[in-house]
């Protein structure tokens, strides 16, 4: 079953809103067995909406139109699609009565009659009810191309949107076509894409299974999709083992929530000590439900005063070495787990440009320090890319270092109970 979305709304494509439900719909999908095939999304005009259901109805069997359902004049995804696929219009009374009442919530006297576009129903359709607003879910069926397509509306607030999904969209959807695939990932942390393709596609290639990379800041995301979950299971294992230590276990494509159930696992606490990444540690790693247990918190040495001040780094180190150095990360690694009372800690001094580099010292120039049990080591790295990646992609290979070395420490001889 080919499954098509097409997002409606001019902020969308103004950069003025992240498209939420994409990644909510995309992931929850995944996980039920039923992936998308493909997105489109558009400004909230006639034509190009109309042109993006002409794209979509190129191969897809299931159409999902989101946005584009309240009662102002650029709503018009419902009046499109009705049209495109010769659906007429009618007022449902239980609509009405919703619009109505829903209305006389928040307002004094009748109902404008522009609010009641929102008790429009299409012949021979039926609505999804919205208990958060006034507009309603909507769901019929249309011939197109020889062979039967159905057609979903879903509001586009991402408040009504995601429980009209969970509610309605998706049990509808597995009823429509119960067959099912499966889908299974993991992240190669600190790995590139084409590394990781040369190192797992060769071992694959007896499988059926369709491959997915998607490059991130943490390393590389391979997800394998297929119709039979032992042969999934099975090439996955085998992409794992060809990736080598910088795989994580199956089903961990997220290196922070990976970091805090490890963490947790260990009885062990975190903390840390940033500079160049000016807390995007402490920020990624609070994005976590349940990171209290392990996470004490970080030290934004953004300044040399506060690494001499309070993470104890000398000044005369600074002075001759650099806040941008080896010894100074390492300095801070290990103050850090002291300062924070914790037993690991990782810092991130460096350069993220624009400007402030130099010959010796380029922009992309970081140390990544990481401190477990009292050991201490630093990562030079040369990083790429505009100042926010250079920030996004220090994070990430400090955290990265202890998720290995704290694997490395599972697999080793370390009895249990040092953790």
């Amino acid at each position: 079953m080919n499954i098509a979305v097409v997002c409606t709304g001019t902020e969308l494509l103004k950069g003025a809103t992240v498209n939420s439900n994409l990644a909510r719909l995309g992931a929850e999908m995944t996980a039920a067995g039923i992936p998308l095939s493909m997105e489109i999304a558009v400004g909230d005009r006639r034509e190009e909406i109309g042109s993006a259901i002409a794209s979509a109805m190129k191969s897809a069997d299931v159409l999902i139109l989101c946005g584009g359902l309240g009662p102002t004049r650029d709503d018009i995804t419902l009046d499109v699609a009705c049209s495109f696929f010769g659906c007429g219009l009618e007022r449902s009374p239980e609509l009405e009565k919703k619009v109505a009442e829903f209305w006389n919530r928040i307002h004094t006297g009748h109902c404008p009659e522009n609010q009641f576009r929102q008790a429009r129903v299409p012949a021979g359709g039926h609505y999804l009810p919205n208990p958060v607003g006034s507009a309603s879910g909507l769901a019929f069926s249309s011939v197109y191309g020889g062979r039967v397509r159905h057609i979903f509306l879903l509001p586009g607030p991402p408040t009504e949107f995601v429980p009209m999904m969970h509610d309605y969209l998706l049990p509808e959807l597995l009823r429509i076509d119960p067959v099912r695939r499966c889908t299974a990932g993991f992240l190669a942390a600190a790995v590139g894409e084409s590394t990781l393709a040369k190192l797992v596609e060769p071992v694959l290639a007896s499988y059926p299974v369709e491959i997915a990379y998607t490059a991130v800041p943490e390393g590389t995301k391979l997800f394998l999709e297929g119709s039979d979950p032992e042969t999934v299971s099975e090439a996955l294992e085998k992409a794992r083992a060809a990736a080598g230590e910088d795989a994580l276990p199956a089903g961990e494509t997220d290196l922070y929530a990976y970091l805090v159930r490890l963490l947790a696992e260990r009885n062990l606490s975190f903390g840390s000590a940033e500079s160049c990444t000016g807390g995007l540690i402490a920020s990624l790693m609070t994005d976590i439900p349940g990171v209290s247990r392990v996470y004490k918190g970080t030290i934004v040495s953004y300044a040399d005063e506060v690494k001499r001040d309070v993470l104890g780094v000398p000044a005369d180190i600074l002075a001759t070495r650099g806040a941008v150095s080896e010894e100074v990360a390492f300095l801070m690694a290990q103050n850090a787990a002291r300062v924070l009372g914790c037993g690991c800690a990782v810092s991130t001094t460096g350069i993220a440009g624009p400007d402030g580099g130099s010959p010796e010292k380029p922009v992309g120039l970081v140390y990544a320090g990481c401190c477990l049990f009292g050991e201490t080591t630093v990562l030079k790295l040369n990083l790429r890319g505009g100042r926010e990646a250079i920030r996004r992609r220090a994070a990430a290979r400090a955290v990265c270092q202890l998720v290995k070395r704290l694997i490395s420490c599972s697999a080793s001889s370390k009895s249990a109970t040092i953790f």
